[in-house]
């Protein structure tokens, strides 16, 4: 059964989500029924105490890749990209470290996260001048293929940093005028924001992280933004929850403008829209599937089609859905991070207002003899972390190091819940994530392990 509506009194819902999961500040916009309702509380800053409004602007990190794919698409719909052309046709310096696959990576390869490239390149830019995103992608050579070029899904910032500069090159301007005079503009998007210069502008939301000495306490990032060449990945953008529906209704409305016009064919919509390939089934619930910029899921009990993008960065986080067939559209803005907040508040926006249970029953285990856990023993590695998956009796067990960074290591328990999936449990018991073991080789070992949306390769 559905939960009460929080459209009835949005603002008390928002307050009543403050208290419960103790966040700075939250706001939130949904599109329903043709109408907009609009909610915020909290402060935008511990240290001020400024209060957040509905006027506030928050960072809405990875959505942003769904603008630079619309960026992308709108040169597509213009004749002057083609999706299945080599980036290097675009780019004559792109190259990662693989020369063949620098060869034949292709746009639609960027935006559907099946480059096969290393994703989660964090260079240190804050105090470089000059274009941040051309000399990202020219660090990029240092790029490893982690699996064939078209293959697999594996999320990648990286790609949309490539694609960010290929607007750049066609348009020729930068890919911050890029999003203003083609996306913010034409959309009437007048509380967004993509270059961090204009920030001072706006009454804006800082970044939190949890104390490491207080668990209840919050503390704000001292940098805010992460590496500035990834901004069309997701480090810059900032706007009002109401402006990400705005943004939203131009995918679920008639397809145009506020001002009634064509900024993107429907076309690429469509396309963006569409699946292009299925991402490793984790969930009970969902069907999940990856477009051009967008993800997005089917309800595997109701057959609704969801599609979304979420953003994590520096103690922000943004989730962003929509429901296409009831021209829903629901944004949600958090100015500090606890792991399944945004997630919780997500399901619970979707009960009471689509009537859409999108929860994940718990994880049931099933039983493994010792040789089905055998062949998954070994060390797992991409760009960014490696996991080290051994036996401990008759339980799988995994040390998970976060590479150049200075974490703490992570003391893994992998619960069975298929022959080749598992639930990730915390020192803690709590439920970290879900992983999958794949590509088996002739001596039945796993080649990859599927988690956290990236395909880490087994090195030994």
């Amino acid at each position: 059964m559905p939960q009460a509506n929080p459209l009835s009194n949005l603002h008390a819902y928002v307050q009543s989500l403050l208290e419960t999961h103790g966040i700075p500040a939250i706001s939130i916009a949904i599109w329903h029924n043709e109408e907009l309702h609009q909610a915020a509380a909290g402060v935008l800053n511990i240290n001020t105490g400024v209060t957040a409004t509905t006027d506030s602007i928050f960072r809405i990190g990875s959505i942003t890749k769904v603008f630079t794919a619309c960026l992308v698409m709108q040169l597509v719909d213009e004749g002057r990209v083609d999706l299945d052309t080599p980036v290097k046709h675009y780019l004559r310096d792109f190259q990662i470290a693989d020369p063949r696959a620098t060869e034949t990576i292709t746009v639609r390869h960027l935006l559907n996260h099946t480059n096969g490239m290393a994703g989660d390149y964090f260079p240190d830019d804050s105090h470089a001048p000059g274009n941040w995103i051309a000399r990202y992608v020219d660090r990029c050579n240092l790029l490893p293929l982690i699996h064939p070029v078209g293959k697999l899904y594996s999320y990648s910032n990286s790609a949309f940093a490539i694609a960010g500069r290929l607007v750049e090159v066609v348009h020729g301007i930068s890919w911050f005028d890029a999003i203003r005079d083609n996306i913010f503009k034409p959309l009437g998007m007048e509380h967004a924001i993509a270059n961090p210069i204009d920030i001072v502008r706006f009454r804006a939301a800082v970044g939190h992280k949890v104390s490491p000495d207080k668990a209840d306490q919050w503390e704000t990032h001292k940098t805010q933004y992460p590496t500035l060449g990834l901004a069309p990945a997701g480090a810059t953008i900032n706007m009002t929850a109401a402006n990400l529906i705005t943004f939203a209704r131009a995918f679920l409305d008639k397809r145009l403008s506020q001002t009634g016009e064509r900024w993107l064919s429907s076309s690429s919509v469509e396309q963006m829209q569409t699946p292009q390939v299925d991402n490793p089934a984790l969930s009970k619930v969902l069907k999940p599937f990856t477009g051009l910029g967008w993800g997005g899921a089917d309800h595997l009990d109701k057959g609704t089609r969801i599609i979304s993008h979420s953003g994590l960065t520096r103690g922000q986080c943004a989730m962003l859905q929509l429901l296409p067939d009831q021209n829903i559209g629901i944004a949600i803005m958090l100015n500090g991070h606890k792991v399944g907040v945004l997630q919780a508040i997500t399901h619970e926006l979707m009960l009471a207002v689509a009537d859409l249970d999108c929860r994940e029953p718990d994880p049931v285990p099933v039983t493994l003899d010792t040789a089905q856990l055998a062949v998954l023993e070994g060390t797992y590695q991409s760009y960014g972390e490696a996991y080290a998956v051994r036996r401990d009796g008759d339980l799988l067990v995994a040390t998970c190091t976060q590479i150049g960074l200075d974490t703490d290591i992570e003391q893994l328990r992998l619960m069975p819940i298929g022959d080749d999936c598992f639930a990730l449990y915390g020192e803690d018991n709590i439920l970290k994530t879900k992983v999958r073991f794949m590509a088996f080789n002739p001596q039945g070992q796993a080649t990859y392990l599927y988690a956290k949306q990236r395909i880490c390769t087994r090195v030994i």
